[in-house]
């Protein structure tokens, strides 16, 4: 009736029961109950992508036969082989690169966003954008360009011994050294990244305090800095554990060759080359899981506990510290990084892409453009392209739009089982990329869907490993938004998913693009989740530069690496420019 309009109901949580109301308007969310329907729809879908691969890579732990083989039988065995020594050698490896990985990474990641951002360090703009360029270069394209640079014949050895007469000192990148210090330059710019926004919006006025006190620089960082950024050090922490502990790229590149082997690298050993053993692969894949699954769960409880106060409210602006003596050596030493973690591997690679054979001295190389003339012609690199394109966009807004949805109903309505549908879309995200497609691999092997062997496969894999980056960015923005809004809306006459479409959506819309431009630079370089779920008609271009480097075609493979880097650089400008909303996050 009428006289209801102007009542709105201030409690979004629905069903929604007000007696002397009509049916219509009692029903959830109005006439039709369409959020309702999307509701379940939403619910019914994550719940799909996030139980069914982890229930299958149950059900397969327990088989001692391949996915889709009918003459296998259940055993135990499979989870009593995590007790072979084999397996606990893999495990304590894993831990110690893991563990060794997150140490260096957080010391160095936060001690340049503290140097960066509290400091009169000289290029500041210039450093960030140097990492956030970093942060985008595909791991195994950085562990490729560092075997070629640190290999027993690569660029290094070849210096020292043949142009520098050094005979007794060698490097090898084919150890576990090698894949931290790999690992490590791989994930300072994601430490930088998370430390960077809690190191800006700290109070100053504390360390103004400490400083007028007659506090050191060093005194200050130690007793004030770092204790109020401890949850955040503890959070990002946590999340570069758990990215250590997934990692695939690096150590199956530097590690396979040098019989280094960590859980994810066993997981793609155990089902890629016989005898295979996919019942021991699913049950290491769960324990892999167990463990990131364990860190994630201490994080977010932590991010939900922190009680620090960092941000007052009240303006302030610390004066910067004075580096002193130590500014240059500072500037060159993170101008350093910059050169060994971004612009020399890119050069490696794009030399190694030019010459027919590998040579250390570039006066003594034969240059070629066969490499690139066969990318150029070749079908099936041609194919992995458009695959990698579609996969990317198509299934970024797949993912974006999923993920908004999601975040609608846990952030800003609260329905009736809310709490479950954001544990399910957090699901997937502790469990790494290659166990999660060892579970689709299991689960499609069994269920009456034609989805195995097709680029819709891969898509699902992607959307459900990368779901949470767009609740999170959508739920932030859901968060910012006043409940006002809509109920004026709906006070005017519009239905509820109206509200939704012409009031919500528009003023998100920043968000959401810059959850797209997340997703599509997440696809467009994974490999762990598609490893071992591609076939020669859905390869991407991940997989054809991992394959090139698998068939000891480093030539191929770089100018392969190389043409991924640039479709990468050419298509983040083009989002950039594209999307206002991706450029101010």
């Amino acid at each position: 009736m009428p006289g209801d309009r102007g009542k709105p109901e201030m409690s979004l949580a629905f069903p929604v029961r007000v007696p002397g109301r009509p049916a219509a308007a009692r029903g959830w969310f109005g006439t039709g109950g369409v959020l309702r329907v999307g509701y379940v729809g939403v619910f019914a879908i994550v719940a799909l992508l996030a139980l069914i691969p982890v229930a299958a890579l149950v059900l397969g732990s327990f088989r001692d036969s391949a996915p889709g083989m009918p003459d296998g039988s259940w055993t135990l065995s499979n989870w009593a082989g995590l007790a072979s020594p084999g397996v606990i050698d893999t495990l304590t490896t894993t831990l110690i690169v893991a563990g060794l990985t997150t140490a260096f990474a957080m010391v160095f990641g936060t001690a340049m966003a503290l140097v960066i951002h509290r400091t009169d360090f000289r290029w500041p703009g210039a450093m960030t954008g140097l990492l956030a360029l970093s942060f985008y270069f595909p791991s195994f394209i950085l562990a490729m360009a560092w075997i070629v640079i640190g290999s027993p014949g690569g660029l290094i050895n070849n210096l020292l011994q043949d142009a520098l007469g050094i005979e007794w000192f060698s490097v090898d990148i084919y150890s576990v050294s090698g894949i931290v210090f790999v690992m490590v330059l791989h994930q300072i710019p994601f430490v930088y990244l998370t430390m960077r926004g809690p190191i800006m919006g700290m109070d100053p006025s504390y360390e103004e305090a400490s400083r007028s006190a007659g506090a050191s620089p060093l005194a200050m960082l130690r007793r004030v800095t770092l204790p109020m950024l401890s949850y955040a050090l503890a959070s990002s922490a946590l999340l570069c554990l758990v990215m250590a502990l997934e990692q695939f790229g690096i150590p199956v590149l530097i590690g396979v060759p040098g019989r280094v082997t960590v859980l994810a690298t066993q997981i793609y050993l155990l089902c890629r080359f016989p005898p295979t053993a996919y019942g021991l692969a699913a049950a290491v894949g769960l324990t892999l899981a167990f463990l990131t699954g364990l860190a994630i769960m201490l994080q977010r409880r932590l991010a939900k506990g922190g009680r620090s106060v960092v941000t007052t409210g009240k303006a302030g602006r610390i004066t910067p510290i004075p580096l002193g003596a130590w500014r240059w050596p500072v500037n060159l030493l993170f101008g350093f990084y910059a050169i060994i973690a971004l612009v020399l591997p890119s050069l490696i690679l794009l030399y190694t892409s030019l010459i027919k054979f590998f040579t250390a001295n570039p006066f003594d190389a034969a240059f070629t453009w066969r490499n690139y003339t066969y990318v150029w012609h070749s079908e099936d690199t041609q194919r992995a392209i458009v695959n990698t394109l579609i996969v990317s966009g198509g299934g970024a807004l797949v993912g974006v739009l999923l993920g908004a949805a999601c975040s609608y109903f846990t952030v800003r309505l609260k329905p009736t089982g809310w709490r479950v549908l954001d544990l399910m879309v957090m699901l997937p995200f502790g469990i790494p990329g290659i166990v999660l497609g060892l579970g689709l691999l299991w689960a499609y092997a069994y269920l009456p869907l034609p989805l195995y062997g097709t680029l819709t496969l891969i898509v699902l894999a992607y959307v459900t490993r990368f779901l949470p980056y767009a609740t999170e960015t959508a739920g932030a923005r859901f968060v910012q938004l006043d409940r006002s809004l809509e109920e004026a809306a709906w006070t005017a006459g519009a239905s509820k998913q109206m509200g939704v479409w012409r009031i919500v959506m528009p003023l998100s819309l920043p968000s959401l693009q810059s959850g797209y431009f997340l997703l599509f630079m997440a696809f467009f370089r994974e490999i762990s989740a598609t490893i071992l779920i591609f076939t020669a008609a859905t390869s991407v271009l991940s997989v054809s530069i991992w394959s090139s480097f698998e068939q000891a075609n480093w030539g191929l493979a770089s100018a392969l690496s190389i043409l991924a880097m640039v479709m990468m650089v050419a298509v983040m400008s083009l989002l950039l420019w594209a999307m206002p909303g991706a450029r101010t996050r």
